[in-house]
Formats: C-alpha cells, structure tokens, sequence
C-alpha cells in the first residue's frame, strides 16, 4: 500500500507575550522563538492508502484540534484519538496513519505549554514562562531563558541558557543536566537519574536538588553553601573548600558560601567540579604564576642549538622568551 503525506498548517497571531499550547503523541516536535506576533504549526501526516482520495478521507480524521481566542492557540489530538496514542500507527477506516512531526514557531516571550507522549522534544530561542511535560522521550532545550517547569518520566533533559533562569525539575528515569549564566531559582527532583548544573547560583533564593540514587555534579563560579544530608552520600570537590558537620547532616562551603543549596539523596554523591562558563569561586581573584626564567644552561643549550643552525633567531626568541 502506497503512503501519502498530507500536511496541516495553522497559524493564528498570539501577540508577544500570548500563550500557545501542544499536545501530541508519537511524533518529533521541533519549536522555534520568533520575533513576530503570529504562532504557526505545522503538522505532517503519513497515511497508508490505496488512493489519493483514501488519503485525504483518513487525514480529514487526523488532522489537529484546534482552539484559538485572544492571545491563545491551543493544538492537541482530536476527540477521537485524544488518549489513545494519537499518532500511533494507528487504523484509521482500515489504513495507517502516522504523525510524522511537528514544527512550530511561536512569538520568544510567550507562555509556552508543550505535553507529548512518545516523542523528542527541542525548544529554541524561547524566553517566557515554560512548561513542559514529557513521557519516553528526551527534552532538549537550546538558548532558553525565563520560566522552565518541567516533568520528564523515562528521558533525558538537557537545558542550555543564555539567560538568567528559574528552573524547577521533576525527573523518574533519566539523566538531568542544565547550564546557565544564572540560577534565579533552582529546584530538582530526580528519582534514577543523575543530575548536572553547570552556572552561578543566586543568593537571593534557596536551592535545592533531591535524588534518590542518581548523582549530583555542580559546577559553579559563585561562592556556595551545600547542605547535604545522605547516609551514604560521598562528597567531592575539585575546588578549595571546607566541609562541615558529620555523618548525614554535612556543609560543604565553598568560596563566600553565600549562595544556599540542599542536595538530599538516599545512595546518590556530589561531586564538586570548576565551572565551564566562569572560574570558580576560590579561583577567581588568584592570579596565574609567573613562569620562571630560564637557568643558565637552558640559555646555553638553545643558543648552541642556534649557532648549530638546528633553529632560527625567532625560534630562539620564542624558546627564551616563553620562560621569561
């Protein structure tokens, strides 16, 4: 049997801080932030069928629900399908059919809702208040900013900012990890995964990271206090540091410490590691070392090697030079 494409565009303008929802199964969904007003969806079908006119009849069944209002656009499954795996390879009057994908475009700062079975998920650009809801697939968010609240069961999330953030995180089965100039707020829970914050952490609000037996792995530039509680929590850290308390109840300070956490874990450690974006926070104000001059026979060692013809005057510079 022969497979058709077919292709649903919707497009309604939200204004710049309007609010869109999407609901679906089984399909890739890929979001882009715009500058513009208008949201656009685009969602493409492929159906089994014996004719063309077979395949518009099935897709007249298929095609997304759509409700627009004033500064909203919401796009799920139809009634029919809302529930059942929608997309699912389904039988639709004897053929199948499939969502393939989804791709919207959408105003940076508007209110963002995105729930999906089955499906991989990647949002870039966006800046507004975020929520994401995910089963069996992975999150992957690129150049956010705002608001993130996401839960993930059985995929990974991989946050990556280029703007403050306030992120709260709910995870079962899955690795978490999140990068970011700032942490307005930071809020994780993570049942089998492992998690990873990379980015400064604001005094202003608590933090906190719960796990169950996933490990933890900060990287910081600000001067942070972590309050760790775990029987069985074992604490690393590349950084200058103390560590305080004893047994289950431990403070591990970093820097000025002015920065609070909570890291709570059944069998998970933390691990303590210089931060990719900025250096730590005991590293910051020491000042690289001054290499050391050359001896005496180094100098003679490379000015033989000149006279020899083996280097050049400018080769020879650069050797005497690198250790002045």
């Amino acid at each position: 049997m022969p497979t058709y494409r077919r292709v649903q565009d919707i497009e309604h303008e939200i204004g710049p801080d309007g609010a869109l929802s999407l609901a679906v199964t089984s399909a890739d969904v890929r979001l882009t932030a715009t500058a513009g007003a208008s949201a656009r969806v685009r969602a493409t079908f492929e159906i089994g069928a014996a004719s063309d006119q077979e395949a518009d009849e099935a897709f007249e069944t298929l095609r997304l629900s759509v409700h627009a209002g004033d500064g909203t656009l919401a796009v799920d499954e139809p009634d029919g399908h809302r529930g059942l795996g929608g997309a699912i390879s389904r039988l639709v009057g004897g053929r199948t059919a499939e969502l393939y994908g989804v791709e919207v475009e959408a105003p940076a700062g508007c209110r963002l809702a995105v729930r999906v079975v089955s499906s991989d998920v990647q949002a870039s650009g966006f800046n507004g208040s975020q929520q994401f809801q995910s089963v069996s697939g992975d999150l992957r968010l690129i150049d956010a900013g705002g608001d993130l609240d996401i839960d993930s069961v059985s995929g990974d999330v991989s946050l990556r900012a280029i703007a403050p953030v306030s992120v709260t995180m709910n995870n079962v089965s899955g690795d978490l990890s999140a990068q970011a100039p700032t942490f307005e707020q930071l809020r994780i829970q993570s049942v089998s995964g492992d998690v990873s914050v990379d980015g400064e952490l604001s005094a202003e609000t608590p933090h906190a990271v719960d796990t169950v037996s996933g490990d933890f792995r900060l990287a910081s530039g600000s001067g942070i206090t972590v309050a760790v509680r775990g029987m069985s929590t074992d604490i690393h850290s590349a950084l200058p540091h103390r560590l305080e308390g004893r047994a289950d109840r431990r403070r591990l300070v970093l820097g000025d410490g002015a920065a609070t956490m909570a890291f709570n874990s059944m069998s998970g450690d933390l691990a303590v590691t210089r931060s990719r974006q900025r250096p730590g926070p005991a590293e910051a104000s020491v000042a690289p070392a001054a290499p050391a001059a050359p001896t005496a026979d180094e100098r003679s060692e490379v000015l033989g090697a000149l006279e020899r013809g083996e280097i050049d005057v400018d080769e020879a510079m650069r050797r005497l030079g690198d250790r002045a």
